[in-house]
């Protein structure tokens, strides 16, 4: 089967496929698909500090050690007092914590805060039938449908509003649900919409698909670790084609 995808919007097509090949997948499987208001009641993961995250460490009674800091590639940071101290995957609280102990020796009053400036793996993923798709900073708590308007917006000519797919990677599962814009779109109130996290990925189909799991599970999970798929480029009518031998019958 061939799919053709108009280069100036679905490209991120590809774009989604490097980013599944960076994720972890060894032990991957899916979860029965999810409605909107289970993903809504999800406990939202603990924010930990990783590679490239800025933080500010401040000392209330000592500020002239007081610094901002990027944790680096091995996942650790340098304090002019203390020295090296690993900050990769602890809370910005736990740090505080550590930090305080291992100052006590050189400072009367270790009292400090750690305060998260900017989050460098704080991203989503938004593809499909929007008009600039790509990679989307979040700068704090973001919705489904406020990720779609940092990418431009629907494109209307073609994007399926009534059936966004919100796809995350969550304890070595991925899963996803299927999210109704309509209301939102037409100012109602709307129930549906809930807090995306970290990597989380939004995708705009052209058609419905049914079975968001089954094609998670088909499209992403089965195609991405094998090589069975390649893209042409057709210069004259400016199209990808991902061929595949599977039919895709989770759309209709």
């Amino acid at each position: 089967m061939k799919l053709c995808i108009n280069v100036k919007a679905k490209l991120i097509f590809a774009f989604l496929i490097i980013i599944f090949l960076v994720l972890p997948l060894t032990g991957c499987s899916h979860h029965p698909a999810k409605t909107a208001q289970e993903m809504q009641a999800e406990i939202i993961t603990e924010t930990t500090l990783g590679p490239g995250d800025i933080i500010e460490v401040k000392f209330t009674y000592a500020p002239q050690f007081s610094e901002a800091l990027t944790v680096r590639p091995d996942g650790k940071i340098q304090l002019q007092l203390i020295g090296d101290v690993v900050a990769d995957g602890k809370t910005p609280e736990a740090l505080r914590g550590e930090l305080m102990t291992r100052c006590k020796p050189y400072l009367q009053h270790s009292e400090l805060a750690v305060i998260t400036r900017k989050l460098y793996q704080a991203r989503i993923y938004v593809g499909g039938e929007v008009k600039t798709p790509g990679q989307i900073d979040m700068p704090g708590r973001m919705t489904p449908l406020e990720a779609i308007m940092h990418a431009g917006g629907f494109d209307m000519r073609s994007a399926n509003v009534k059936n966004v797919i919100i796809i995350r990677h969550k304890n070595g599962q991925r899963y996803g649900c299927a999210l109704d814009c309509r209301n939102a779109l037409a100012g109602k109130e709307e129930k549906q919409l809930f807090y995306l996290e970290p990597y989380d990925i939004v995708y705009v189909p052209r058609t419905t698909i049914t079975k968001v799991n089954q094609w998670i599970d088909q499209y992403i999970n089965k195609v991405v670790p094998e090589t069975g798929f390649m893209y042409q480029f057709n210069a004259a009518h400016h199209t990808i084609g991902i061929l595949t031998d599977q039919p895709n019958s989770l759309e209709r």
